[in-house]
């Protein structure tokens, strides 16, 4: 499952999801200060630790970010 630890960066992106369920990722690169690269490898990590899933469809490329979040 990898590392569950979170960096500053990853806290603001994910914050922002909370905030904003459907907030785009140009959006997220504007108000986290990051570039579009690194909201993509953030997002990624995320999903992989399991703190966000997306939802909605794949094929369309519509959906939105949900967080899930894991407490041990």
């Amino acid at each position: 499952m990898g590392d569950k630890f979170l960096n500053s960066s990853q806290i603001k992106v994910l914050a922002e999801i909370r905030n904003n369920p459907n907030v785009r990722k140009q959006q997220l690169s504007k108000e986290c200060n990051l570039r579009k690269t690194s909201i993509d490898n953030i997002i990624r990590k995320l999903k992989e630790i399991g703190f966000i899933k997306r939802i909605g469809s794949k094929k369309t490329n519509i959906g939105r970010l949900l967080i899930m979040f894991k407490f041990n």
